[in-house]
């Protein structure tokens, strides 16, 4: 991670443990990482990475944020915030399913679970998505700018992926959905191959202070994607670059219902995402 686990100005890690330490002192450094991980500054698998943020308790954090979205848009910034609450952050299939693919990146650890905090709270309160990118502003102790780049995939491996879906999806209603066989969702879902971006692929930058490789601020990007996943599935498309309709049999024999059938899924997709299908 970016500074080591070690404290910005002092070197020394608090929760580290040493050879000889007594058992009250172990008991004292278990107590600063447990603090520290509330603090959502322990990084990968307790190793500590400060930045200059102080610590907000968590009504200070909505208040902060809806302070500074009356201010922006004020100023004239059409917005764009995502918030969530309750246990689970993401109610639909794609939405679900990149919050699991989140919880398996063990490289970031204990990273994340600030972002869920920061989410819940309305902090996120900008994202737009782009091929390759998500752009976004997080409310913490100041107003930051979040970029989030993932590496589109490779033509090799998307030839790969189009192979092997070739001839099982059967509409665009289908595949936003989810309504595919479990053969077929695995394959989409495959951390290795499939449609989400691998921890390697991921690239983080944020106008904080922290030096970890994913702050508490990228991470509640993250989080917010996956709510947007919910009502716009197309997004993730966006994301990786990839023309989704290269997965869809183009042929309308190879559709059941033909014609018919294309020309009734692009209209419901219209009505249902809201977006034009031409």
């Amino acid at each position: 991670m970016g500074n080591g686990g070690r404290f910005r100005g002092t070197g020394e890690n608090p929760c580290a443990w040493k050879t000889g330490m007594r058992p009250e002192e172990k008991g004292k450094r278990r107590m600063a990482a447990f603090c520290l991980w509330q603090e959502g500054r322990i990084c990968y698998h307790g190793s500590v990475c400060m930045d200059d943020e102080k610590p907000l308790k968590r009504a200070d954090l909505r208040k902060r944020a809806e302070e500074k979205a009356a201010e922006l848009a004020a100023e004239g910034m059409e917005l764009h915030p995502v918030t969530a609450s309750g246990r689970n952050l993401a109610k639909k299939f794609w939405g679900k399913e990149w919050m699991k693919s989140l919880a398996a990146c063990e490289v970031y650890g204990m990273r994340l679970a600030p972002g869920r905090t920061y989410l819940r709270y309305g902090c996120v309160l900008d994202v737009k998505a782009v091929p390759g990118r998500i752009d976004a502003l997080v409310m913490g102790e100041h107003l930051y700018e979040v970029r989030v780049h993932a590496a589109p995939p490779d033509e090799e491996a998307l030839a790969r992926l189009r192979a092997r879906c070739a001839g099982h999806i059967g509409s665009w209603i289908d595949l936003l959905k989810g309504n595919l066989s479990p053969e077929l969702l695995e394959i989409l879902c495959d951390p290795e191959g499939g449609l989400f971006p691998a921890p390697e692929e991921w690239r983080f930058s944020c106008s904080c202070p922290d030096w970890a490789d994913l702050c508490k601020h990228a991470s509640a990007v993250l989080y917010a994607f996956g709510v947007m996943l919910d009502e716009q599935p197309e997004l993730l498309f966006t994301l990786r670059g990839m023309d989704a309709s290269a997965l869809i049999p183009k042929a309308p024999e190879a559709v059941p219902g033909g014609e018919d059938a294309l020309d009734k899924d692009a209209g419901s997709l219209s009505d249902m995402f809201g977006i034009r299908l031409d």
